[in-house]
């Protein structure tokens, strides 16, 4: 994710290179081609060039929209799984510190209940995380999760429900030892289906992409403006037709701008600097859930490198 408040020409260039060296290639090409034929046909009218820049933009408009709600909407998913991670966390933390109270078990029972369940929540993000964007950090999850519990994760085709279906069955063995009521499930199980709705918006958005007509339409329709703009404008510099160039581009490179930043957000998990900051999402988590119980010692958040936060 990008949060520096001024983007480098030199990122930007690389992102619009190649619609640019096109747009770029017609600049040049109608003043010359004019210059050296003085062939009047190829002047176009502005009027019809122009009408099909508003066409464009109207289309531009709606792609970009739909491109930043599909944006928006994976960072919204991430967003429900801290906040589902939080609440079962502190249902699972307050309910066996109540059980530690009443004597049903030990305080050392009880917080070793809490600490297995927790930590297991912590692991959720990053498996989840390494299904849309691999590798998942298994150096992380192995820490997280129960000794012997890896392994399981790593042969399942959907780690994240793996896991999910593991807690659910931890849960229901610190009923019978104790550590949880036998009414505990009732409040818990909307947190777990929550975790699970975020999953599968996840999943949805890295697996289905949006209907590829949009961007293909919209990538053409810029690059057919990007080539008749040269010829509607000559005819409005006669006297100076290599304005033709700058003016052009300055026309055409506000197009393949637009239409390039539409692109990038369209792909919230693609790895670029674009994407929806899930590494630091899943440090978040699992710092937010170590200090619900009570560590001192917390992992450190990542920190925007180059102005990018990952």
């Amino acid at each position: 994710m990008i949060v520096k408040r001024n983007l480098s020409v030199r990122a930007v260039l690389r992102y619009t290179a190649r619609p640019l060296a096109w747009a770029t290639a017609w600049a040049v090409a109608a003043p010359l081609a004019y210059e050296l034929s003085g062939e009047e046909r190829l002047l176009l009218p502005f009027a019809p060039v122009a009408a099909l820049a508003a066409a464009l933009a109207i289309v531009i408009a709606f792609r970009n929209n739909a491109a930043f709600a599909r944006w928006n909407e994976a960072r919204a998913a991430w967003q429900a799984v801290l906040v589902a991670g939080r609440s079962l966390a502190r249902q699972i933390i307050t309910a066996t510190a109540d059980a530690a109270a009443a004597g049903t078990v030990t305080a050392a029972e009880a917080d070793r209940t809490a600490r297995e369940l927790v930590l297991r929540l912590a692991a959720f993000p990053r498996l989840l995380a390494g299904g849309v964007r691999p590798p998942v950090d298994w150096a992380r999850v192995e820490a997280l999760v129960p000794p012997g519990e890896a392994a399981g994760l790593r042969a399942a085709a959907v780690p994240a429900t793996l896991l999910l279906q593991r807690q659910s069955a931890g849960i229901r063995e610190a009923i019978r030892a104790g550590a949880l009521g036998p009414f505990d499930p009732i409040s818990m199980e909307p947190p777990l289906a929550a975790l699970a709705t975020a999953q599968g918006t996840v999943e949805r958005i890295a697996r289905t992409p949006t209907p590829r007509q949009y961007a293909y339409f919209t990538r053409r329709f810029v690059q057919l403006l990007a080539a008749v703009t040269p010829f509607a404008v000559l005819p409005l510099v006669p006297d100076a037709v290599w304005w033709t160039i700058p003016l052009s581009l300055l026309v055409s490179g506000v197009f393949i701008v637009l239409d390039v930043t539409g692109s990038a957000n369209d792909e919230p998990f693609a790895g670029a600097v674009t994407d929806v900051p899930i590494a630091a999402l899943c440090a978040e988590a699992e710092s937010d859930l170590r200090e619900q119980l009570g560590e001192a010692a917390l992992p450190p958040l990542p920190e925007p490198v180059a102005g990018y936060l990952w």
